[in-house]
């Protein structure tokens, strides 16, 4: 495909955010909204080039584009803001938001998200400011990384289970082991993967979870 000028790529963000949130492509007119133009002939012309150029299909109709690109199928996830035992994970005043995942991460049972704070976790490539998929259960096998709540605060670990002896091991040397009898610790979920804002050159900055999402799922494919 041939390259896109720096309009063209905003106008093709634009159109694929409202497929990942399952809206009708815009109109001329919300996208002479959207990008301040005055003329809905500077829509057609674009999205025509776009077309030119195999980004889009277009009928003659004003809702009728089409992406011309393998869209990754997306579920989306309640990212909670706080886990606490005896609380439903997924309780309405828990919820920040709704954030979309791959859908092959959630074939099966109840997921949500957490976003992890700190770097006890950082050997296993779990950073701060990562936001972890969790699979909602109580249970979780010797060698899982499990959301779990332990005297009121939820912290993320790998579960070693020795004998009777059960362990929230850190991956990070800087934190010791935490070890817990059984009732002690409350397992929310197990991790099944996670999202993370990039942003080149170190500098702090943050891209969607809808992008991440769409990156993650097609495998570094450029958006």
């Amino acid at each position: 495909m041939e390259a896109l000028t720096t309009i063209q790529r905003r106008i093709l963000e634009a159109l694929r955010r409202r497929a990942d949130q399952g809206d009708p492509a815009p109109t001329y007119r919300e996208l002479c909204a959207e990008f301040n133009w005055a003329s809905t002939g500077t829509v057609r012309d674009h999205l025509r080039a776009l077309v030119r150029k195999g980004y889009l299909e277009l009928n003659g109709r004003h809702r009728q584009l089409r992406l011309r690109e393998e869209r990754p199928s997306v579920s989306r996830v309640p990212l909670v803001g706080r886990v606490v035992a005896g609380v439903p994970v997924i309780s309405e005043e828990n919820i920040e938001q709704h954030i979309p995942v791959p859908a092959a991460w959630t074939r099966t049972g109840t997921f949500f998200a957490v976003r992890v704070a700190g770097d006890s976790m950082r050997d296993a490539g779990i950073l701060e400011g990562d936001q972890v998929i969790v699979r909602q259960r109580s249970v979780a096998a010797d060698g899982d990384v499990v959301i779990a709540t332990l005297e009121g605060e939820t912290t993320i670990k790998r579960l070693r289970m020795r004998g009777s002896h059960v362990m929230l091991v850190a991956e990070n040397p800087k934190y010791p082991s935490i070890e817990v009898r059984a009732e002690e610790a409350v397992i929310q979920g197990v991790v099944v993967g996670l999202m993370r804002a990039y942003s080149e050159g170190g500098a702090v900055g943050h891209r969607s979870a809808r992008r991440l999402a769409r990156e993650v799922a097609s495998e570094g494919r450029s958006a």
